[in-house]
């Protein structure tokens, strides 16, 4: 007796996706063919072998099989741990803006007091205790401040046999806010778009003051794909949030 398939069952898994499971019977020893094929797929199978009745169950994704694939995406917010200059923290360039020249005059006479020489000019009395507080510091050794860099990681899980995949467009190129929701909310490109209270969050982040031939948004990087089970792909896009500078990374 020829080997018989039956229906074929589908499940699916949110991080997953769609698995379909097809199930084949034998008089006999009769599904040798059947696992070579599979094997030749990379598709993998449970086969009870007998000389009497044999049954082998194939699972794989939808596309190798023959039907329509389904993806799966994963939205996460994450913070990098960054550092930044300490003459760039926001408090000591609104202090510069307002008492041009002083970080300038405080990196002077912690020079001076390094050397063991008496201060120079003091800075201007309105920018203290601003001012008093960059001397303490530099004088102490502290050259950088840490602070948290938002970001958007995307994961998609599809099969191996797809062609192309918006994880490949504009990377290396900066998204307004505006931009990236419209990309990462669309359902014409995502089976699971990112979620609205995701989206609020990052629509709350509050932008920085702005700086000539820089823009405040969202940096795509390259996209790492990862083989995973059942002949599918992880596909992880990240997001980065900072002014970036639009000679290095052109807007969107």
């Amino acid at each position: 007796m020829a080997p018989v398939p039956k229906a074929p069952e589908v499940s699916f898994d949110p991080q997953g996706g769609q698995i379909i499971s097809q199930r084949w019977e034998s008089a006999g020893d009769g599904l040798a063919g059947v696992a070579a094929n599979y094997a030749l797929q990379r598709i993998k199978y449970n086969w009870s072998k007998s000389r009497h009745r044999s049954v082998l169950v194939a699972s794989a994704g939808s596309s190798q099989l023959g039907l329509p694939d389904v993806s799966c995406d994963t939205w996460q917010i994450l913070a990098n741990e960054m550092q930044k200059d300490l003459r760039e923290f926001p408090g000591f360039q609104a202090m510069e803006a307002a008492y041009p020249g002083t970080i300038q005059c405080v990196v002077n006479n912690v020079n001076l007091a390094n050397q063991g020489m008496p201060d120079g000019p003091p800075p201007a009395a309105g920018s203290m205790p601003q001012s008093g507080y960059l001397y303490e510091m530099l004088l102490r050794g502290t050259t950088h401040y840490a602070f948290g860099q938002f970001v958007l990681r995307h994961t998609t899980n599809v099969s191996n046999a797809f062609a192309a995949n918006i994880a490949d467009l504009n990377v290396e190129r900066c998204y307004t806010t505006f931009q990236l929701l419209t990309e990462v909310q669309n359902p014409s490109l995502w089976t699971f778009p990112m979620p609205a209270r995701m989206a609020y969050k990052l629509n709350a982040i509050a932008a920085p003051a702005s700086q000539a031939d820089y823009q405040w948004g969202w940096r795509k990087l390259a996209s790492p794909e990862t083989t995973s089970a059942n002949n599918r792909l992880e596909i992880t896009t990240e997001y980065w949030l900072e002014q970036w500078h639009m000679f290095l990374y052109p807007p969107v």
